[in-house]
């Protein structure tokens, strides 16, 4: 069901419901007499239920004049909260001609649509029009991915032959990498099935409810380890024997808590120095959350492996081997199978075993030596537990602090490596 947009003072429902910033200032500018940035008034009852049937039509009256401003029409203000404060009854003057109607009428026209088609001519312009604003080249991707796997499993089929047995043996059947991956693979699957529902192509959804639940994601994501000393010795005595992004990266990602997506695009001016201590430079780094913005301070083995001479010999980026892939929004997909296919030429097949593992790895020799989890926190970049931590400690700026807990951190290897 549709949010309601309800609200009680004294018992008595009434509705709120604010206009998107880019709407009010097209009534603004057109002059619209009237017009105001918040729809506010009482709906003149006690009674849950009749509340949320006035609520919803108001709702929905106000989301077609939005709809109709954004595609270029100027509707007159004339909202009156009278006619909601019966059963029967709206107001007329602001409901234009719905265009999601005349999306119906045109697709019933179209036959034989098949999953694809329906995502370019259905999906993609409904999801304009409720949004203001058409998907990320992310989501975007990641739709065009699900369908490419759909029509590798059961063929480039129309839609309105995809029944819930065809869905449900597409699941069982595909092959993807985790249950995270899964997930998102049937969720986009599912919502072009909702916007063909929403089109009249097809009853219903035969995507609805399949794929992992949120459990078995939170399970599989625990699955994945941490190194112990005998594997990190195994694994880098393979890295060790190369030169570049496959020698250092390793390095970097034990000795930092970082994530490989973070070390794969770093820049020579990104080591700087601050409170005379060594860091790297965050900042301005394509980064996953604005918690990933900071400092870290360079590991004591880090300097003896000599990354301050590799950073001087690097006039621009420390990896220039590495080449930005624009379709998946990252400079880090060719490096990372390179490494995970060390690991498992290292220690054998093992999808616990990954080169993120180096990060749990990481936090897992901070958390035994003593270093608080404030500390490893803002050394890898996660979200402060509290506001006492965040708005207080402020220790992503403590650089001194950390270098200190950080050199806490102690691989033996890495020390006979470096002598």
């Amino acid at each position: 069901m549709p949010y309601s947009r309800q609200w009680t003072k004294g018992g008595v429902f009434g509705f709120r419901l604010q206009l998107p910033g880019d709407v009010y200032e097209r009534l603004i500018d057109v002059g619209t007499a009237g017009a105001r940035r918040s729809v506010t008034f009482s709906l003149k009852t006690r009674d849950p239920q009749v509340a949320r049937s006035r609520a919803l039509r108001a709702a929905a009256d106000v989301g077609d004049m939005i709809v109709a401003v954004r595609s270029g029409a100027t509707p007159p203000w004339t909202f009156d909260p009278a006619a909601y404060l019966y059963e029967r009854g709206s107001v007329t003057s602001m409901r234009p001609e719905p265009l999601i109607s005349k999306r119906k009428a045109e697709a019933k026209q179209i036959v034989g649509m098949t999953m694809r088609k329906v995502y370019e001519e259905v999906y993609l312009p409904r999801r304009q029009e409720r949004k203001g604003a058409p998907p990320r080249r992310r989501s975007r991707l990641d739709m065009e991915k699900a369908i490419t796997r759909f029509v590798a499993s059961a063929g480039d089929i129309p839609i309105t032959n995809i029944t819930r047995q065809v869905a449900e043996q597409f699941v069982r059947s595909v092959k993807v990498g985790s249950a995270a991956t899964m997930k998102k693979t049937t969720t986009c699957l599912s919502s072009i099935c909702n916007a063909a529902v929403a089109a009249d192509l097809i009853p219903g959804n035969p995507f609805r409810g399949l794929g992992p639940d949120r459990a078995t994601i939170v399970a599989s994501r625990r699955s994945y380890s941490r190194f112990d000393h005998d594997q990190l010795a195994r694994f880098f005595g393979r890295t060790e024997r190369e030169d570049g992004a496959v020698l250092w990266l390793p390095r970097l990602l034990l000795l930092t808590g970082a994530r490989l997506e973070e070390m794969a695009q770093l820049r020579s001016e990104w080591f700087v120095r601050r409170d005379g201590i060594d860091v790297i430079d965050l900042h301005e780094a394509r980064v996953k959350s604005a918690h990933n913005k900071r400092y870290i301070p360079l590991h004591r083995d880090l300097i003896d492996l000599g990354v301050l001479d590799r950073v001087r010999r690097s006039p621009e980026r420390l990896f220039p081997e590495l080449k930005y892939r624009a379709s998946a929004e990252r400079w880090s997909g060719a490096i990372s199978t390179r490494l995970n296919r060390e690991i498992d030429a290292a220690l054998g097949a093992d999808r616990r075993l990954t080169v993120h593992s180096l990060r749990k790895t990481f936090e897992h020799a901070a958390y035994a030596v003593g270093i608080p989890k404030p500390s490893i926190n803002a050394i890898s970049g996660h979200k402060p537990n509290d506001i006492s931590e965040e708005h207080y400690l402020m220790l992503k700026d403590d650089v001194p602090l950390l270098k200190q807990h950080i050199d806490r951190i102690d691989f033996p290897f890495l020390r006979r490596i470096a002598a």
